[in-house]
């Protein structure tokens, strides 16, 4: 996923919008749009919410240094082989009925598998869960149950 080219229903997929922590001070950077696609879809397969790809609105091009990229990226491409297998092997349980709670739940299963890999990622655990909470706060209407139709209503 791209966070250039995104569009999405904040009302049904919102609360998993984190894009982490990512940039300076962090281990990896340009993983920030990637992380929250991965998640994003994980929670949407175990929702029956839809999820569309395609070809990008917008075209985006930039001047690019492969080496400053590959210091930005080395450790997101080595940790790939992890993550990968991580999120389409992730499940979650049937009370993870709402977007937070399907969140929570799969920060916890990144605290537990993936923070054996680096403490980076028991740091970004306790960042999502972080994140839900603050939406939370912030949105108090906001929470949402997917029907097993796919369809959705506010709580």
């Amino acid at each position: 996923m791209c966070g250039m080219n995104l569009a999405f229903d904040r009302q049904l997929i919102g609360p998993a919008m984190y894009f982490g922590l990512m940039g300076d001070g962090q281990p990896i950077g340009r993983y920030d749009d990637m992380w929250a696609g991965w998640c994003v879809k994980v929670i949407c397969d175990h929702l029956s919410l839809g999820v569309k790809t395609g070809l990008p609105y917008l075209w985006h091009s930039k001047a690019s240094n492969p080496f400053v990229n590959l210091k930005k990226e080395y450790k997101g491409i080595f940790w790939q082989e992890d993550i990968i297998p991580f999120f389409q092997n992730a499940t979650l349980s049937k009370e993870c009925d709402t977007v937070q709670k399907c969140y929570i739940s799969l920060s916890e299963q990144v605290k537990e598998k993936l923070g054996k890999i680096d403490p980076y990622f028991v740091k970004l655990a306790d960042a999502m869960v972080t994140w839900i909470e603050a939406w939370d706060e912030l949105n108090p209407s906001d929470t949402v149950v997917a029907a097993g139709n796919g369809k959705a209503a506010a709580m």
